[in-house]
């Protein structure tokens, strides 16, 4: 009879901790082939570029729900291109490190 009622108690609590989890989840779609995710406009090049071009053609259209996944995709898309173009090696301008180097280098520039 103990054994029984543990077995129950557990299976409760399974039930309860699955109920949690799909409670607590996020209800965010990973489907490729979902229009309403980002990842399908990025994944989709024909389907973008022609909401892009409904889009511009549509300025009154560009706030429905398509043509902002569709810009937030090329914006996406653009931001990883030119992040791989850029090319740059060394230490980044916009770092202190970088600044005191720069510095330096015009210091030592204005000596005799």
């Amino acid at each position: 009879m103990r054994n029984f009622s543990l077995v129950g108690l557990l299976i409760v609590l399974a039930i309860i901790g699955y109920l949690a989890k799909n409670m607590l989840a996020p209800q965010a779609s990973h489907d490729p082939n979902d229009r309403s995710s980002v990842e399908f406009w990025v994944s989709h090049d024909a389907n973008r570029e022609a909401m892009l071009s409904y889009c511009n053609a549509h300025p009154d259209q560009q706030n429905s729900s398509d043509c902002r996944l569709a810009i937030a995709a090329q914006t996406q898309i653009d931001n990883k291109s030119s992040a791989g173009q850029s090319g740059q090696s060394g230490v980044d301008q916009g770092t202190s490190n970088a600044q005191d180097q720069l510095q330096a280098q015009k210091d030592a520039n204005l000596l005799p």
